[in-house]
């Protein structure tokens, strides 16, 4: 008589899942819309629904609902997220989950940097410009907690490799902790929180951005914290560690100020020979990469002699000035003329030698931005017969009320005495 053999399907335990699960990076996190599954290695969220997908690729079998509760032992809970490159990245004991992630890879770097360098001799023909860039760079690698105060405006032809830098380079050699805009007011917006959890983010070919978002961006540029308010969350105050890059097609990608000192500008950037020459060493440089050039442009960032960069200072740059002289408007120049003449003045006489003013609101704006101030100097009861003008005169804040009315009588009223 021949004996049956019964075959018996082992499951796998659900506690090994959940391990495994755990093993994969998994965490539990509470969000508005729930309890959800976040991989800390991706920071990507998953509904619990995908417990069935990952169960079945895990032991073959279907899952049951009532497992859940074993998964919620197992898997750490995170109780509060943070990006700060400062810290250890990954999930500690108490619960906290650092975002800041490391790049990271399996290929081994290649030994010959060739293509790289042409890469960045054809970006930066200028040494000066390639030495300030690829130091502002390398510093973001070594020290990303460190936020430079100073950034960076690259103008170029199209298709010289600007964009090519910050998607196949920087992106994934800053594992992917960088955003694009087409705008400034992208980045203002309500419940933008890019701020909070990117190393660098590249404006391309921009608009000139409104009065507002101007104002606001230098703060932003600047400043070492940002209030942000992510959609369907309290608005907090936050660190920021991101650094800006700004690629345009113009000569003269943004107005700068006499006064500026948040930018760096390279020369504008020219194809070598032309468009398809250039596009055909993209296109070389690019095997390169792929075939462990990209590591071992991570190695050369890293091993980057910073002993003379300084983040809170930028280096002068020859482009910014010209960019500089390119930013003063008819209606300034005129200003500028008037004013080295004129340190006392009404404004009806300010007007008349500036008319490329638009309006009066713009000549106030230009005194007030520029230092100036005004006050009714000869209101007093010793020019109350006089003919001078009781009403108010515009004059720099370097000067008192007492010098600036002696100015003004000296340069139109000789025989009056100031005192």
């Amino acid at each position: 008589m021949t004996q049956k053999t019964t075959t018996h399907t082992t499951t796998p335990p659900v506690e090994a899942f959940s391990l495994h699960l755990r093993s994969q990076g998994y965490a539990l996190i509470s969000l508005p819309g729930g309890v959800k599954l976040r991989n800390i290695n991706t920071c990507t969220d998953q509904s619990l629904d995908s417990l069935a997908v990952h169960y079945a690729r895990f032991s073959g079998n279907s899952w049951n609902s009532q497992w859940q509760s074993v998964v919620f032992r197992t898997l750490p809970f995170i109780v509060q997220s943070i990006f700060n490159p400062a810290l250890p990245p990954g999930l500690s004991e108490d619960g906290t989950l650092n975002t800041y992630r490391r790049f990271s890879s399996d290929k081994s770097p290649v030994d010959i940097l060739t293509p790289w360098f042409e890469y960045l001799v054809r970006m930066f023909p200028d040494e000066a410009d390639r030495t300030n860039v690829c130091a502002w760079l390398a510093h973001c690698f070594q020290r990303p907690e460190e936020r430079p105060t100073w950034h960076l405006l690259i103008p170029s032809d199209t298709g010289t490799g600007k964009g090519f830098l910050f998607q196949q380079i920087l992106s994934p050699l800053l594992a992917g902790q960088t955003k694009h805009y087409s705008s400034y007011a992208q980045l203002t917006e309500k419940h933008n929180g890019a701020l909070a959890d990117n190393l660098i983010i590249v404006f391309d070919d921009p608009p000139t951005a409104s009065r507002r978002v101007a104002e606001s961006l230098k703060s932003i540029q600047t400043e070492p914290t940002v209030d942000i308010r992510p959609l369907y969350e309290s608005a907090r105050k936050v660190a920021t560690f991101t650094r800006f890059m700004t690629f345009s097609n113009s000569p003269t990608p943004i107005e700068v100020e006499d006064n500026d000192r948040r930018h760096y500008a390279t020369h504008f950037v020219k194809h070598k020979v032309d468009h398809d020459e250039t596009a055909a060493f993209i296109a070389r440089l690019s095997e390169w990469l792929n075939a462990g050039g990209l590591e071992a442009v991570y190695r050369w960032f890293m091993q980057y002699d910073l002993s003379d960069f300084n983040p809170y200072r930028p280096p002068h740059s020859v482009a910014l000035e010209r960019m500089k002289q390119a930013s003063v408007s008819p209606a300034e120049s005129e200003a500028e003329v008037f004013t080295e003449s004129h340190a006392v003045f009404s404004f009806n006489a300010f007007r008349e030698g500036c008319p490329a003013f638009n309006r009066d609101n713009d000549a106030t704006e230009w005194l007030r931005k520029h230092g100036y101030t005004s006050a009714r100097l000869f209101a007093l009861a010793r020019f109350k017969d006089t003919t001078i003008t009781k009403g108010a005169l515009w004059y720099h804040s370097d000067l008192d009320k007492g010098h600036a009315r002696e100015w003004y009588l000296s340069k139109y009223y000789p025989k009056i005495d100031a005192a």
